[in-house]
């Protein structure tokens, strides 16, 4: 048996059974839903026969922005973030900064979710398609962004919890930024309420949970695009009743003082990661999960981040790396249909 670097999640297990059979498609049973919302396209396909269940999940999506986006000035988190007194908030914000505070410790903080100033002080410091329209031009960073040498005197590890009261105690100055792990916390969520049907699947910009095995028998067909080379794709594999993620620092890109910049922030330094990872692909039974073992991975690098995910029990992954390879973990050839380096096209 594998070891294991992670304890039991404080969050819902609803997503605990399986389906044993394929679905035979049927046009007449399939909703789909496409809309946006937390910064990103979100598609929910549902093989349900009845009301329409997809219209819920985009109202949860909604939601779920109003509560946690940074970019947002009246969320829940905006407003948590400017005060300076302990807040109390609901139970869901709660929910998911419990979570974030317990991947940072399991994750001995690589993964972090106190960064915010350094992500602003690398330009990220508006919602991303008004980023990039800023490309080349310079801007100051912002003043209590911590510098690479001594970093921050305060971190996640000095936030309070009262789950009680549902009260968050939080250090001045201290901000949190959700973006990634509220999507996938906000699509595991969306996969509770969908389990009545026979097969859905929920993507949240790349970020997804898969259920079913509509009209195959390993479930659903997902294949992972191509970092470098967007109109391909990588590998090609089929989950049933799992999440996928994957992170990488080719997509999320711009320029700042002439040098090129992305969203992965290494909590080590402060600044954008530098690493010979390019995209790290994960399958794990929470979407959640897999964004955040995907990020740590990528920080990692691409031999140790193997390393890293080969030890989660439960989890699976694939890096592609700077030097053009594909490497994976030895459990995902249980759903690997395909992998080809270099690329093939849609």
């Amino acid at each position: 048996m594998r070891n294991t670097t992670m304890t039991e999640q404080p969050f819902s297990a609803g997503l605990a059974a399986g389906l044993s059979a394929a679905v035979t498609p049927s046009a007449d049973c399939w909703q789909q839903r496409r809309f946006r919302a937390m910064n990103t396209v979100v598609e929910v396909v549902a093989y349900h026969d009845g009301e329409d269940v997809t219209a819920a999940i985009e109202t949860l999506f909604h939601q779920a922005e109003q509560r946690m986006s940074r970019f947002l000035p009246d969320s829940e988190l905006s407003q948590l973030n400017a005060a300076t007194t302990p807040q109390t908030v609901s139970p869901a914000l709660f929910a998911v900064i419990e979570t974030a505070l317990w991947a940072a410790q399991q994750t001995g903080g690589l993964y972090d979710p106190t960064i915010l100033a350094d992500l602003e002080a690398a330009g990220y410091d508006r919602s991303f398609e008004y980023v990039v329209t800023r490309n080349g031009f310079s801007w100051p960073a912002a003043t209590d962004a911590p510098g690479a040498a001594g970093r921050r005197r305060t971190s996640y590890a000095d936030i309070v919890l009262d789950r009680a009261a549902s009260v968050v105690a939080k250090p001045a100055g201290v901000r949190l930024d959700l973006g990634g792990i509220g999507k996938g916390w906000t699509v595991d969520r969306a996969a509770e309420r969908l389990m009545d049907a026979a097969a859905f699947l929920v993507n949240a910009g790349g970020d997804l949970y898969a259920h079913g095995r509509p009209g195959h028998p390993r479930g659903w067909r997902i294949t992972i695009e191509h970092p470098l080379r967007r109109t391909h794709w990588i590998a090609r594999l089929y989950i049933d009743h799992a999440g996928l993620a994957t992170s990488t620092t080719m997509k999320r890109r711009w320029t700042m003082d002439g040098q090129h910049r992305h969203h992965l922030i290494d909590p080590r330094t402060g600044q954008p990661a530098i690493t010979d990872a390019l995209s790290v692909t994960v399958v794990a039974p929470r979407t959640v999960t897999a964004e955040l073992l995907a990020k740590v991975a990528l920080l990692l690098g691409a031999d140790a981040g193997l390393a890293y995910l080969t030890a989660v029990e439960g989890a699976e992954g694939l890096i592609y790396t700077a030097d053009g390879r594909v490497l994976t973990t030895p459990g995902l050839a249980s759903v690997l249909d395909a992998v080809e380096p270099t690329g093939i096209a849609d």
